[in-house]
Formats: structure tokens, sequence, C-alpha cells
């Protein structure tokens, strides 16, 4: 009598689960983080404060990890998205961003996305807009929360390839 009561308590736990998770319009969803993830770095360098920090998760949850030859100590990360802010607000003001008017494409895409939560890779290359000479390439991470209905940048991830990986 055990095993049936239970086995009916499992069954009917399990059809409730399947019948209430919601389905997501996968097509839609991409294109919706693929436009976030423009915005992020078409503001970025623009050094559009509010228009690059609108894409971000704004809380202690958000994390970036990353690496580049081009920072002193090659990696970078920000555990809070408060740090982040600062240093970008700081670096914007100071019209201090690298690459300003470079050209981004993406490759190898991935994604995987549920109702409220996304990750997606991608390759990265960047180039110098007139000339389109290879200014970097990177294999970058994305996660995303979606917060009021939009999505935003939970964590960043990037990890530059070493330049003289880069123009071989």
């Amino acid at each position: 009598m055990k095993n049936t009561y239970f086995t009916l308590l499992l069954c009917t736990f399990m059809l409730s689960c399947q019948q209430t998770a919601p389905k997501v319009d996968f097509e839609k969803e991409k294109a919706a983080i693929q436009a976030v993830i423009a915005k992020e770095t078409e503001s970025y360098y623009k050094q559009d404060f509010e228009a690059w920090k609108s894409t971000y998760l704004e809380s202690p949850a958000f994390r970036k990890y990353a690496y580049w030859e081009g920072f002193a100590e090659k990696i970078a990360f920000n555990n809070g998205f408060e740090s982040l802010k600062n240093e970008k607000k700081a670096q914007f003001d100071a019209d201090a961003t690298l690459w300003k008017g470079s050209t981004e494409e993406r490759a190898n895409e991935n994604f995987r996305i549920s109702p409220d939560m996304a990750w997606y890779t991608f390759e990265q290359y960047s180039y110098e807009k007139d000339t389109r000479k290879l200014l970097g390439k990177s294999l970058e991470t994305r996660v995303l929360e979606k917060q009021g209905g939009e999505w935003k940048i939970a964590y960043l991830g990037y990890h530059y390839f070493p330049d003289t990986l880069v123009n071989k």
C-alpha cells in the first residue's frame, strides 16, 4: 500500500512539474539576448554610461571574470555590480576606453535558454573600424537573467587570446 501511495504521489508531482513549465520561444529570446549584448557592446564603445548600465543586473550577485594581456594583472574580476559600475563610470568620464569605434563580429554562438535564465557563449573578433585590422579575439560567456521581462547580464566572462596567437 505504501509503495502504491508513494508511486501515485511521485507521478502526480512529475505531471504537475511538466504541466507548469513555461515554454520558451527560442528564436524570440535568442534575438532579445543578442540585442542586449549588442547594446552593451555599442554603448560601451560610445561610453554611454546609462545605456551601458541598463544592460546589467545591478545586484551583489553579478560577477565578471576576465583575462586580457592588456590588464596589468592579466586577470580582472568584479564580485557585485557596484564595483564594475564605479570602475566604468570613472573610465567613461576620463575618456579612457580603448578600441573606441571598433567593430565586433561573433561566431560559434551557443545558447541555452530557459524562461528566466540563459547562457550564451561565443567567439568575438574585434576589428579597427577603418582598416579592419584585427585588434583581438576572445572567448566570451554571458549568463543572463530576466528582470521585469528584460534580459540583463548577470555574468560577464571573457578570455582574450594572447596577441602572438591572434595575428598569425
